[in-house]
C-alpha cells in the first residue's frame, strides 16, 4: 500500500490505510456498546416513571433518547460512547465533525444495517469490508468516514496552518 511509509494527511488516506479486520472489530465493538446503552435508554425511563404511574412519559423519554442518541453524539462530538471507548471518530471529508444533518443521515440506515434484531450488524460489516473507503451505507449517504482518533488528530494537525514562532 502506498501509504505505509508515511502518516495520513487526509481523511481518505487515513481510511485507505486502515486494516479492514481491525476497523471492523472496533466498529462492531463500538456498535454493541451503543446497543447496550440504547437498551438502557429503552428500559430505565419506563421502569423509573412507571413507579409514579407515568409509564407513557417514560416511553416518550425513551423514544427521545433513542432517536436523538446518534445524531447528537456523532453530529456534535463525532463520537458515540461506543466509538469513544474504542478510539474511533466519525468525520466529514475535511476531518470535521459531521454535524446534525449528516449524523441524522447516517442514523437512518442503521435501522437495517446495524439493527441487532436483523442480523446484528452483519450487513454493515460486509459493506464496510468491501468498500474501498471502509464506509457503510449510512456513511456513503452522509459523506462521512469512521477513522481512529490517532489518525484524526494527525489529519487535523497536517491541515492546520503553521502558527509556530520563527527562531
Amino acid at each position: 500500500m502506498i501509504y505505509e511509509n508515511r502518516l495520513p494527511t487526509t481523511v481518505v488516506e487515513a481510511v485507505r490505510r486502515q486494516d479492514a479486520g481491525s476497523i471492523l472489530v472496533r466498529r462492531w465493538g463500538a456498535c454493541w456498546i451503543d446497543m447496550v446503552l440504547l437498551g438502557i435508554f429503552l428500559v430505565v425511563p419506563v421502569l423509573v416513571l412507571d413507579r409514579f404511574h407515568l409509564s407513557t412519559a417514560g416511553g416518550v423519554i425513551s423514544l427521545i433518547l433513542i432517536v436523538g442518541y446518534f445524531p447528537l453524539t456523532e453530529g456534535l462530538w463525532g463520537r458515540s460512547l461506543g466509538k469513544l471507548a474504542l478510539g474511533l471518530v466519525v468525520v466529514n471529508a475535511k476531518a470535521g465533525k459531521p454535524g446534525l444533518l449528516r449524523a441524522s443521515g447516517r442514523t437512518l440506515t442503521r435501522v437495517i444495517e446495524v439493527n441487532p434484531m436483523l442480523l446484528g450488524g452483519i450487513p454493515a460489516g460486509i459493506i464496510v469490508a468491501i468498500s474501498k473507503k471502509r464506509q457503510r451505507l449510512g456513511d456513503m449517504l452522509a459523506g462521512t468516514y469512521v477513522i481512529t482518533k490517532d489518525d484524526w488528530e494527525r489529519v487535523k494537525r497536517s491541515a492546520a496552518p503553521d502558527t509556530s514562532v520563527f527562531d
